[in-house]
């Protein structure tokens, strides 16, 4: 087995240097057709626009509810178990749900051009990129050839963002609030019923209520109570969107058996009179209590306050972004320049033919 001949990196130079016009020539010529070709390519405008990061208030904080339920619709099940709100929005970004709905109002089935809807979508996911920035900030871009179509979809995506936002906050809140005055009514009937109670007893026994013996134990056991029925009615409201396992529904099942231990540690109340004086107390606490979130949830379920800040919204584009001509000549330059010493060098090294 002979030896690999050694590389002759000298007799290389002197090939190429003998021909450097035709290395030359053949880089310049590569160069000059490439940038003839780029002046007739069609020209794709890139639209960007910003938002910054979604905030943790009050009206995100029923999204919150929805952030995890968002894993049982077939769009977002890519989510993982845990997620910031920022990741949700680049969820719904990139959901099917938002793409069609950007299909049917720019006709892009028309604009690119295409039979179906699911090569559209594909075309669509093509010419978009979402990207997730450290700071936080969510940016959307757009690719196509009318720089102010390419500005519309940038900007269409946010809007179809705030759109599902407002929706999904809404119906969230609505649920709430028909869950809500279903416990309130049932817990007005309680409250009349005990008030009744209350009534009979003294009328029967010609007694009224206590000032001050037992008024602490009553006040305690009615607090705890009433803490542990709003509890109890979060529970219900939590296990409308979330299944068992979710943080939320165990955290509240552990704040219930607290209270259930702290409950069994309170004396316990000795005859009728003071029975009924402390359920009328918590069911008198637990109506206020529900009348009060009755009321935001009324408030967020008409709320239409926009959930998406713009940091900087699309313009359409002053220069195009593809093809990139010099980027492209240069490549091309170099490759011919490669290949022609390439070429030269195979030639020299080539044995002459014999006569």
């Amino acid at each position: 087995m002979t030896a690999p001949e050694p590389v002759d990196l000298r007799g290389m130079m002197r090939a190429v240097r003998k021909r450097w016009r035709f290395v030359l020539g053949t880089s310049v010529a590569a160069i000059t057709l490439t940038l003839g070709v780029t002046f007739v390519l069609p020209k794709s405008y890139t639209a960007t626009a910003v938002i910054l990061p979604p905030e943790e208030s009050d009206l995100l904080s029923n999204m919150s509810l929805a952030q995890r339920a968002l894993s049982k619709f077939p769009a977002f099940g890519i989510l993982q178990d845990y997620f910031t709100p920022a990741d949700v929005f680049k969820a719904i970004l990139s959901s099917r749900t938002v793409q069609e709905e950007l299909v049917r109002q720019y006709d892009l089935r028309r604009v690119y051009r295409k039979k179906s809807l699911e090569l559209t979508l594909k075309a669509l996911t093509l010419h978009t990129r979402i990207k997730l920035n450290p700071d936080g900030t969510l940016k959307v871009s757009v690719d196509d050839r009318d720089p102010r179509r390419a500005a519309a979809l940038a900007n269409g995506y946010l809007e179809a963002l705030d759109r599902f936002n407002v929706e999904k906050r809404n119906t969230t809140a609505h649920r709430t609030r028909v869950f809500l005055q279903a416990r309130l009514q049932e817990t007005d009937s309680l409250l009349r019923s005990s008030e009744e109670a209350l009534r009979r007893y003294q009328e029967s026994h010609r007694t009224v209520a206590p000032a001050a013996s037992g008024s602490a134990d009553v006040q305690a056991a009615a607090d705890v109570m009433s803490r542990r029925l709003m509890l109890q009615v979060r529970l219900g409201i939590l296990r409308g969107y979330l299944s068992e396992e979710t943080d939320q529904v165990r955290q509240t099942r552990e704040e219930l058996a607290q209270l259930d231990r702290r409950l069994a540690s309170i004396p316990e109340l000795q005859g009728d009179l003071l029975r009924l004086i402390r359920d009328q107390k918590v069911y008198e606490q637990l109506y206020l209590l529900l009348t009060s979130e009755l009321e935001q949830a009324r408030i967020r379920e008409t709320m239409n306050t926009p959930t998406v800040q713009l940091l900087d919204r699309a313009v359409p584009p002053e220069r195009h972004s593809w093809p990139r001509k010099g980027i492209l000549s240069a490549a091309a330059g170099c490759l011919a320049l490669l290949g022609a010493a390439a070429w030269v060098v195979g030639k020299d090294r080539a044995p002459s033919g014999t006569e």
